[in-house]
């Protein structure tokens, strides 16, 4: 895909996301899934919890419990190890 002065300069992986998204069928679907898109970004850039961390103080600003946290990386490592498989 070209890339012109007001279209971004976006890596193929992001070009392919962005083709993803608009291929979905419903404009509900869609928006749930940019909704989606949008808290899993947030979540890799602020990875915080209530809990105590590694070196023994709080995670940062909470945003969701420590269980909560924990489930959502333990999801994205089952979804990441089903992406793996042939």
């Amino acid at each position: 895909m070209s890339q012109s002065i007001d279209r971004p300069d976006l890596s193929p992986a992001e070009w392919q996301l962005i083709q993803d998204l608009r291929s979905l069928p419903d404009a509900a679907l869609q928006a749930r899934m940019l909704g989606s898109v949008r808290e899993l970004v947030f979540f890799f850039s602020n990875p915080r919890c209530q809990g105590m961390g590694v070196e023994g103080f709080p995670c940062g600003e909470p945003r969701s419990t420590c269980d909560e946290c924990h489930q959502v990386w333990d999801m994205l490592d089952r979804l990441s190890a089903r992406n793996r498989k042939p």
